[in-house]
């Protein structure tokens, strides 16, 4: 493995870390060294004696452990954002709401070396750090650009799905319907039920074909010889997802 990858500690507690070899890892159960030459698989014992296996990080590991200043769109979200946009290797995407860039480290790493995205951010503040955290990205396949979509459009792109994370995403549908190709994708998150209501309702209004809002709700299951029942804690509501397509 490289050094500054990011790798998993997996053990009674998981922690993620960058690899760098020699370096002292601390945590509550004790001091972990991470040796030259490590491989994914090979075991690490802590000071106290704890037993960690080495993993390769999956991307939602990977979305979750950015540093953010937003709140950012979670992986069980963002996974299904992605199947319902068809987003694949070599498409080309944009999206509105930058934040603190797990959605758009997750988009890079989707659409590969043959693909683009393209993000746009009204808020400067927030710029220097997703671009901090779109270094974990193997591609660079991705810019952003400071600009209000709201007031001046996505200029020339044209995208073949358009990922809106705004306040107000309504305000930004007549943008998008001019910067999505025909047959392309819309898809909005929202975190309460008015907003989810005024975006799909003005997406009708411009035209816009198949527009479906839902949740997404992930429970969890304790696995046991003796049983099996449900977590106590659940992850429930993050917010309301709408999708759908532009025609001609």
């Amino acid at each position: 493995m490289k050094e500054g990858e990011k790798i998993l500690l997996y053990g009674k507690r998981e922690f993620l870390v960058e690899y760098r070899p020699g370096e002292e890892v601390h945590t509550h159960l004790g001091k972990i060294i991470l040796k030259e030459g490590l491989e994914y698989g090979d075991l690490l014992r802590s000071s106290t004696g704890a037993e960690f296996v080495v993993l390769k990080p999956s991307l939602a590991d990977l979305m979750k452990d950015v540093r953010r200043k937003t709140t950012i769109i979670y992986p069980k979200d963002a996974g299904v954002m992605l199947l319902e946009a068809g987003v694949e290797s070599g498409s080309t995407v944009g999206e509105a709401g930058t934040g603190s860039g797990a959605l758009t480290l997750l988009l890079s790493r989707i659409v590969g070396r043959e693909g683009k995205v393209i993000s746009f951010e009204a808020r400067k503040e927030f710029i220097d750090l997703a671009l901090e955290n779109l270094r974990q990205s193997p591609f660079q396949n991705y810019e952003i650009i400071h600009r209000d979509v709201v007031k001046d459009g996505f200029g020339e792109f044209r995208f073949d799905a358009l990922f809106i994370d705004l306040p107000e995403p309504w305000e930004a549908v007549s943008r998008a319907r001019e910067a999505i190709l025909p047959g392309g994708a819309w898809v909005s998150l929202s975190p309460n039920m008015e907003q989810m209501k005024k975006t799909a309702l003005t997406l009708r209004e411009e035209g816009f074909l198949r527009i479906r809002s839902f949740e997404i709700l992930r429970r969890e299951m304790v696995v046991r010889s003796f049983g099996v029942r449900p977590k106590e804690v659940m992850h429930s509501h993050t917010g309301y997802i709408t999708v759908a397509r532009r025609g001609k």
